[in-house]
């Protein structure tokens, strides 16, 4: 919402002088952006302000010269960054501003609308951030911080709980580091301020990462192992929970805080990260908000969104496996008042992979249109449509040739078992959907989102069973599938702001339903063996029949309730919800003419509490208690309904934001306990069925970093300890689940050379430890521990020629030093290895 024009309504509209200077008049000039020739002159100048502001050291606000009316007078700021609410209030009100940029930084506004004095309008808009504003002389103001009740010291500035939403501006994000999220209130709320464990990485940080896809960009995130199953899925374990290829495998659930659909076997929805403006991380169970969502956390994807500010952006990528992509992202206004906007952003990209024979091609567009017609609605269209013709490898092999020798030596991580004549994997899927806003007044706002998403995907190959006795021979089967989904999501909410004497109150209703329907069928076939030592493709291999078919239908309905209080420097967060859960699985066999049905009716309730404490010095202890419920469909080999998954988690921690540094510190100790977790049956005779263990506990320490120590220099570390185990189980008792590994740490450190003949470079460098994991349900494989470096280089070719302004050019290697390793085994047959050496170069040109 940054610079957005809106239609003002005003009593008495002050005169705006027209200027006598032309915009190469003013110093530094070539470095401003002029406003677009289409504004009216009023909002031209506004933006031009904003600007000059945002370009001098002390953050001045130059405003047309007007005596101060002491009469009240009509008033209109949108909520956002305090910096630009104060710079739109002191346009309206005709009065210059003068502050530092650091008094305001990672605080948010509300927003004012009424009639007010200009004092008072200062007090109003100021409240809750620590500051006051004060008169320097006649029509002239000042920022001072607010003294406290006893001594000297003054307080801490904190952000106020702002209950935006997601269509509205985040808060101050600048670098890596970001001062509010959505995911865990569903309002737009400060992280400091939230009694929960979250972590944002924004787009500069997957931008200066070259994050190809959204595990890559989890890579340096506490608590998650994001490619324990690299491939053509992301697949992040969270907290212990979600083992790649596993029945509980825990896909990316949450795009814009509505859940994606899954599909029966092997459809999901694959978002590519170009499309994103930041990818939020929630750990810890969240069905107080989402419903059924994985208990060790959930991902939420969050798209990037129509803006007033004219923005152009090209880039070309080439790199490893002869990867060619050309991407694209557009925005801006599309009539003079600002009232309706655009973005526009688009990607495609064809490129080999680390395995022989198989391919990763995809193109997608992303089209999104705002209409703003005031500061209080706002309603978003978000549109995508995306087709992978060649969605990646999906290899995976014997633990004994990869985790463990063979007679024969080790795999190449190139070698594929499968047959490019046979191969396929054609994913398609498209959305579109929308995001309404109104806020009726001060206390009262209302939203709906939905979103609508089909999908479909054709998948075949050739994949192995196992060593054929002691002969270098790999047995070998065919499977296909054709699957396709439907998914419809819908969140309605009612936010009310009102105070019960000292406590202020943010409270939430909302009710929200998701309808999913997923098709399937699926076959398998044979295929003859092949020799690892001299490996022959196509062979003439039939196609397996495709003669399972199953149907799956979900409708999941929840009301919801959430508080979020503040009592002095106590902030609360409450949540209560209650789920009915209507599913239905349709299984048959082709010709037997014999169908399952196996209807699931499901409720339960899920609650959590949360309390933080603001200390002035920085640190924010905080405790919570969540629960999670989760309906799980299918049945188990013997055709009985699963039962739904049941969590709860115990967590304390302490946040810390040391005063005068941008940095952003958590740490946390948690328990979770999940019952009724679904796994592979350990049966021999029932190779693809699936069992409900009982019940797993994980308890773990995480610990996570990021600090902006200069405007040149940041920091990014993270520490995970996990003891994660199956605690009731009649297989595998005291055992870890696979692919969950017992410790975690990483480090990222970039640094931007700003003086001297290397200014303009970048330079960035990481390292990423994965501890030992299980490769198998009784614990007998295990994957050993792997150490990764990555690198970026990139430079501002503006330094060479100024007319390069805003060209970039970037490479990023990832596994710097190749590093050959396993990154998980979920079966002695089941072994995925990590991604080799990657290196890509980035041409990016914005105007």
């Amino acid at each position: 919402m940054s610079g957005h024009p809106r239609a003002q309504h005003r009593a008495h509209p002050p005169a705006v002088p027209r200027s006598p200077f032309t915009l190469s008049s003013f110093p530094h000039a070539s470095s401003l952006r002029p406003p677009s020739p289409r504004m009216p002159l009023p909002a031209a100048l506004t933006v031009l302000a904003a600007m000059l502001c945002a370009s001098l050291p002390g953050g001045a606000a130059a405003q047309p010269a007007a005596p101060i009316a002491q009469v009240e007078r009509q008033f209109d700021i949108s909520a956002g960054p305090l910096a630009q609410a104060l710079n739109a209030y002191a346009t309206q009100a005709g009065v210059t501003l003068s502050f530092d940029a650091r008094q305001v930084h990672g605080l948010s506004s509300a927003g004012l609308r009424g009639a007010y004095g200009v004092d008072a309008g200062f007090a109003r808009l100021l409240q809750g951030s620590g500051l006051r504003a004060v008169s320097t002389g006649a029509g002239t103001y000042g920022l001072q911080p607010v003294p406290r009740e006893s001594g000297n010291a003054t307080e801490l500035p904190v952000v106020e709980v702002s209950g935006a939403s997601i269509s509205g501006s985040f808060g101050d994000e600048r670098g890596y580091i970001a001062a509010d999220s959505i995911s865990a209130t569903k309002t737009v709320s400060s992280i400091r301020d939230t009694p929960a464990s979250v972590s944002v990485v924004t787009r500069q940080q997957i931008d200066d990462q070259g994050a190809q896809t959204v595990s890559q960009a989890l890579r340096y995130t506490a608590g998650v192992v994001p490619e324990a199953r690299p491939g053509r899925y992301d697949y992040p374990n969270i907290r212990g929970f979600g083992s790649p290829g596993g029945a509980d495998a825990n896909f990316v659930g949450l795009m814009d805080g509505l859940r994606l659909p899954k599909g029966v076997y092997y459809i999901a929805p694959s978002i590519d990260p170009y499309m994103l403006d930041r990818v939020e991380i929630l750990r810890g169970p969240a069905s107080v908000l989402y419903g059924s969502v994985n208990p060790g956390g959930a991902i939420n994807l969050v798209s990037k969104r129509p803006t007033v500010d004219p923005l152009h952006e090209i880039e070309v990528q080439y790199g490893s496996y002869d990867r060619k992509q050309v991407a694209a992202d557009f925005g801006g206004a599309l009539n003079e008042s600002g009232t309706l906007s655009y973005r526009l952003t688009g990607v495609a990209h064809d490129a080999g992979t680390q395995i022989d024979h198989a391919k990763d091609e995809r193109y997608s567009i992303s089209p999104a249109i705002t209409w703003a017609p005031d500061a209080d609605t706002r309603f978003t269209v978000l549109g995508n449509y995306q087709h992978d013709p060649s969605a990646g490898a999906f290899s995976y092999l014997p633990a004994r040739g990869t985790v463990h020798d063979s007679p024969w030596g080790r795999f190449s991580t190139r070698f594929s078992e499968d047959d490019p004549d046979v191969s396929r994997s054609d994913r398609e899927q498209s959305s579109i959907g929308y995001e309404f806003e109104h806020r009726f007044n001060d206390t009262w706002t209302v939203r709906q989102n939905l979103r609508y998403m089909h999908a479909r995907y054709n998948y075949r190959s050739v994949f192995q069973t196992g060593w054929a006795g002691d002969q270098p021979l790999l047995d070998r089967m065919t499977i296909g599938s054709r699957e396709s989904l439907d998914g419809i999501a819908l969140d309605n909410q009612a936010q009310v702001k009102f105070d019960t004497g000292a406590v202020k109150h943010t409270a939430l209703v909302g009710l929200d339903y998701r309808h999913n329907r997923a098709d399937a069928r699926l076959g398998y076939g044979e295929a003859p063996a092949l020799n690892v030592l001299d490996p022959v493709y196509g062979l003439p291999i039939a196609d397996p029949p495709y003669d399972n078919y199953s149907k799956q239908t979900l409708r999941q309905l929840g009301l919801y309730a959430q508080d979020q209080v503040r009592w002095g420097k106590w902030v609360g967060l409450f949540g209560l919800r209650h789920d009915w859960v209507d599913a239905d699985t349709v299984s048959s066999v082709v010709g037997s003419g014999v169908t399952t049905r196996s209807p699931q009716k499901d409720e339960a309730t899920s609650w959590r509490a949360g309390l933080v404490y603001l200390f002035d010095n920085g640190l924010a202890p905080y405790l919570n208690y969540s629960t999670s419920f989760e309906p799980v469909l299918g049945t188990d080999f013997h055709g009985q309904p699963f039962k739904p998954t049941k969590g709860k988690q115990y967590e304390a921690g302490v946040k810390y934001q040391p005063q005068g540094l941008r940095s952003s510190v958590t740490a946390s100790v948690f328990q979770i306990t999940q019952a009724n977790v679904k796994t592979a049956d350990p049966d021999p005779t029932h190779p693809y069925a699936s069992i409900q263990t009982g019940e797993v506990r994980s308890r773990g320490l995480e610990l996570e970093g990021k600090l902006a120590i200069t405007d040149q220099l940041s920091v990014l570390a993270s520490y995970t300890l996990l003891d994660t185990r199956n605690t009731r189980s009649t297989t595998a008792q005291d055992k870890w689940p696979y692919g969950v590994p017992r410790q975690m740490a990483s480090g990222w450190v970039d640094y931007t050379v700003a003086e001297g003949p290397l200014a303009g470079v970048g330079m960035g460098a990481g390292v990423r430890y994965v501890g030992d994991s299980y490769g198998n349900a009784d614990n007998t494989l295990k994957v050993s521990s792997y150490t990764l470096v990555d690198a970026a280089l990139r430079y501002d070719l503006q330094r060479l020629d100024p007319r390069l302004k805003g060209a970039q050019v970037a490479v990023n290697v990832s596994n710097l030093f190749d590093r050959k390793f396993v990154a998980s085994c979920w079966d002695d047959n089941s072994c995925f290895y990590g991604p080799r050496r990657n290196v890509i170069a980035t041409l990016r040109y914005r105007w």
